[in-house]
């Protein structure tokens, strides 16, 4: 059973209006900067559109960082499966706004 539903993450530009195109549904997400290389930020949430607008309102989401990157989760999977996910994805690719490590308990990084 996959985590989630197939085929690359969804790209949207919530600074430029677009945050209407993120679903309000949980699922997984990266922050990307401009040059769309590297994540800079990786997580999980239970609304993808809150958690969007919750990075905007921090900083986190800006002209430097504007690219919203997310996969829709497919709802059959198990929490600790979920949150297992995320801190392999943040051990993968090191995200420089990260300040824990992810997952249930989000213990900070070493």
């Amino acid at each position: 059973m996959n985590l989630y539903k197939p085929g690359r993450p969804k790209e949207v530009h919530p600074l430029d209006g677009e945050k209407n195109k993120i679903p309000p549904k949980k699922g997984e997400y990266r922050i990307m900067g401009k040059d769309n290389k590297k994540p800079v930020y990786v997580g999980v949430t239970n609304n993808l559109r809150r958690r969007a607008g919750e990075h905007m309102n921090s900083g986190k989401l800006n002209d430097e960082h504007p690219v919203f990157a997310f996969k829709i989760a497919d709802g059959r999977a198990s929490q600790s499966r979920i949150n297992d996910h995320e801190r392999a994805k943040i051990k993968q690719h090191k995200p420089t706004l990260n300040k824990r490590g992810g997952g249930a308990g989000r213990p900070y990084k070493k």
